[in-house]
């Protein structure tokens, strides 16, 4: 696929202030064969704007204001656009996955495709999500195509996170006007929420590609943790990544365990024989033994 047949074109958010993540991304791009796909976008940073009748944090602040802006930018090119955060993981799929979605008019159906998602800890949704995984047939050369993978419509249960997702054509000024109308009445909740609410309202319609073709980077949830022990939740938080992670077509599931044995090594809060046998339940659950009507 030549460079003049893209559909599409990516940006990637990075603040100015970190050079590590942008030359992180844009290692990842060459050494994807992706580079002359995406390019950098200045994220706003937070700090610096001020909306004294917003209730959030200059952060959340700073990565609302980015992904519109990010958004507005595209705009003029009336082409479909990936965005994404700079703590992501890429893979070579990405172009003949995108392309084949537009090329098939996934976005006559959808206005948002998310390129993975945060995995919600339901053992019935886990276990059909490994099911269907185990299903996909990975392709000894080359890349994924669309029509290996699955699409999962996230109109009735909404579980993707806002750090990878592709804009169709149309739905650009839709989504910016979204955007600029939340703006106006204060900024009262973060991006990834403001978009789930849209999705489960009906006013934005959404599909996430199955198996992932992105993921967040364990490596940025580590470092955090180490740079933040006394947080509790920091364990819960890497636990989190690594479920997420296993759904990735990329997945090193040997550094998964190395992370997940971090995350988990740690003095335990005692449990007692109920949590023992809700434990044993789980275990059987999710085992090829147990069958249940999907």
């Amino acid at each position: 696929m030549t460079q003049e047949s893209v559909p599409y074109h990516g940006l990637f958010i990075n603040l100015d202030r970190s050079p590590d993540r942008r030359r992180n991304m844009e290692e990842q791009f060459a050494a994807c064969g992706l580079e002359d796909i995406y390019s950098r976008f200045p994220a706003v940073d937070g700090a610096s704007v001020s909306l004294p009748q917003s209730p959030l944090r200059p952060g959340e602040i700073g990565v609302f204001l980015s992904h519109r802006n990010a958004l507005a930018q595209a705009i003029p090119k009336r082409q479909c656009v990936h965005i994404l955060e700079d703590d992501a993981l890429v893979t070579p799929h990405l172009r003949s996955v995108i392309s084949d979605a537009v090329n098939l008019n996934v976005f006559e159906r959808y206005d948002l495709l998310f390129t993975d998602s945060v995995v919600n800890c339901h053992l019935g949704l886990v276990k059909r999500m490994k099911k269907s995984f185990g299903k996909v047939n990975f392709p000894e050369t080359g890349t994924f195509r669309l029509p290996n993978l699955n699409l999962i419509d996230l109109g009735q249960i909404f579980f993707a996170s806002f750090q990878s997702y592709v804009v169709g054509a149309k739905s650009l000024e839709k989504m910016l006007a979204l955007y600029d109308g939340e703006i106006a009445n204060g900024l009262k909740i973060p991006v990834d929420i403001f978009i789930q609410q849209q999705v489960l309202g009906g006013r934005l319609k959404a599909a996430c590609i199955f198996p992932f073709v992105t993921s967040g980077r364990m490596e940025d949830v580590v470092a955090s943790t180490i740079a933040d022990p006394g947080d509790s939740a920091r364990p819960s938080i890497m636990v989190m990544a690594v479920l997420r992670y296993l759904f990735f077509v990329g997945r090193d599931l040997a550094y998964a365990q190395r992370v997940l044995d971090a995350a988990t090594k740690g003095p335990r809060t005692p449990t007692d024989l109920h949590h023992a046998l809700m434990m044993q339940v789980a275990e059987f659950v999710m085992s090829p033994d147990f069958e249940f009507d999907e």
